[in-house]
């Protein structure tokens, strides 16, 4: 039975992969990713907010990296779930929302009217492409 799963997992990174999305691996290759205030290294998974280095776990760094690479692109929930986690992880929608909530603490200057990272009611979250 593990080995079934196994397959089914491979197949669905395949398939994802033929649609167009990329693995962490790929993400991590990227330029630096520069929005207003903010600097994401991917090569060091560094981020600089005015200058000054701020810390994130593994996971917020993953999901701030998705966005900002992909900026105007909506995600739903599940999607960071499969881009971050990988297909074969059971979601949650509350620990996306909650992993949103800390990131939005460490880089927008005023977390109750975020620029950087907006969310599109019903669907998900999307990294605002206006921002130069």
């Amino acid at each position: 039975m593990e080995k079934d799963s196994e397959d089914f997992c491979r197949r669905l990174i395949e398939l994802a992969m033929e649609y167009g999305y990329t693995t962490r691996e790929e993400t991590h290759k990227t330029n630096n990713i520069s929005v207003g205030d903010l600097v994401i290294i991917p090569s060091k998974r560094q981020v600089l907010v005015n200058d000054k280095e701020v810390f994130f776990t593994s996971k917020e760094f993953d999901i701030l990296e998705l966005l900002a690479a992909n900026r105007g692109q909506v995600f739903s929930k599940g999607q960071i779930y499969d881009r971050v986690w990988g297909a074969c992880y059971v979601a949650d929608d509350r620990n996306i929302t909650a992993y949103i909530n800390k990131i939005r603490k460490k880089i927008e200057p005023d977390q109750s009217r975020p620029i950087y990272i907006q969310t599109v009611w019903g669907v998900g979250y999307k990294f605002n492409e206006k921002i130069k």
